[in-house]
């Protein structure tokens, strides 16, 4: 049985779990597109739903891992007509960048599973290769990475999965978007990551327990002008504690939310969040993070940016890779203290 569309509706269920769904089906569901009268024409119907699925919908699945010499980053994604796939590292504390970033034509070189639970995303073209392996049923995942970067070849493999003994609250949910759209994610931040990347020859090692991973998957029919400020961090707390964090602004209108914070694996909701930038648009500007249980500061270690400008499809990502320093409060009171955890802030503006 589907999870979010069943056979009689035309639109998904709107809720929040603690465990990614296995059938997201979140392209069964209608939405206002030009072709969408087709859908109540006989004889036309699979016309409208082939191009929706085809061309509307957008799907990702992004990791970070970062360790005490590194951050890394890399996604398989598509929007229909192109697809996007990159990674890139950043050297710590010197925020030296390695990466590779490419875009492809109608989804060339690229497959995304339908979920987070099973199965595997691949994103393969010239100079670059991203795979990804979803493991126990969402759980663990394996992501076997090479490129051709800037600055020397990088290659590796790491393995993504729950700290034992963890509660491991996963969060995922289904919100509505303006105009009749729909949004499904699967959020999580609180992995332990082990294995090795290789970058120009040096063997960097993630070691367990000290060496820490975030991930997001999403399906959405996304709105043609999509505009967000999005941060994802994970380390270890003063207090000792591991630490995950996922926070958007601005926050779809919606009764439930994927701006999160992880403790040792347990979800705490966070609200009415507010990230800003100052001076805004400059690389190496400084960002923060409030709410009513987060204030937060981050230092710029690195810049990521990525362009795409053509006459249908405008896209501007930023990637600030920074050391995030402040104070998360848990629904019971208790103070957490990050001292320099290194995460990402994405600036994103996209026309498609």
């Amino acid at each position: 049985m589907a999870d979010l569309v069943d056979a009689n509706s035309v639109e998904p269920l709107i809720a929040s779990w603690d465990h990614p769904l296995a059938d997201p089906n979140i392209e069964d569901a209608r939405i206002i597109h030009k072709l969408a009268p087709l859908a109540r024409v006989p004889g036309l119907a699979g016309v409208e739903s082939r191009y929706r699925k085809r061309f509307r919908l957008k799907s990702w699945q992004y990791m970070t891992a970062v360790t005490d010499d590194l951050f890394v980053a890399f996604v398989v994604g598509t929007a229909g007509f192109a697809s996007n796939g990159f990674i890139y590292a950043a050297a710590l504390p010197g925020g030296q960048v390695h990466k590779k970033m490419a875009i492809t034509p109608l989804g060339l070189g690229t497959v995304l599973a339908p979920s987070s639970v099973a199965g595997g995303h691949r994103f393969a073209t010239r100079g670059i290769s991203v795979a990804i392996d979803n493991q126990r049923e969402g759980r663990r995942f394996v992501a076997r990475l090479a490129a051709q970067t800037d600055s020397g070849p990088l290659e590796g493999e790491l393995v993504f999965e729950t700290r034992a003994g963890c509660e491991d609250q996963h969060l995922s949910l289904c919100v509505p978007l303006p105009g009749g759209r729909w949004h499904y994610t699967h959020k999580y931040g609180g992995f332990d990551v082990t294995g090795q990347l290789t970058i120009a020859g040096k063997r960097i090692a993630f070691a367990p327990g000290r060496s820490f991973g975030t991930m997001d998957f999403t399906k959405m029919y996304a709105l043609r002008h999509a505009v967000w400020r999005w941060i994802a961090l994970c380390g270890k707390t003063r207090q000792g504690a591991t630490i995950g964090l996922n926070l958007v602004d601005p926050t779809p209108l919606a009764p439930i939310s994927e701006n999160a914070a992880w403790i040792d694996g347990r979800y705490e909701p966070i609200t009415n969040v507010r990230l800003g930038v100052e001076p805004p648009g400059e690389a190496e500007s400084g960002w923060t993070a409030t709410a009513d249980s987060i204030d937060l500061t981050m230092r710029a270690v690195a810049n990521v940016e990525q362009k795409l400008d053509l006459p249908l499809v405008r896209h501007k990502l930023r990637h600030v890779v920074g050391a995030f320093s402040g104070h998360v409060r848990t629904a019971s009171g208790h103070v957490h203290d990050l001292d320099s955890i290194v995460g990402i802030a994405e600036d994103y503006d996209t026309w498609w």
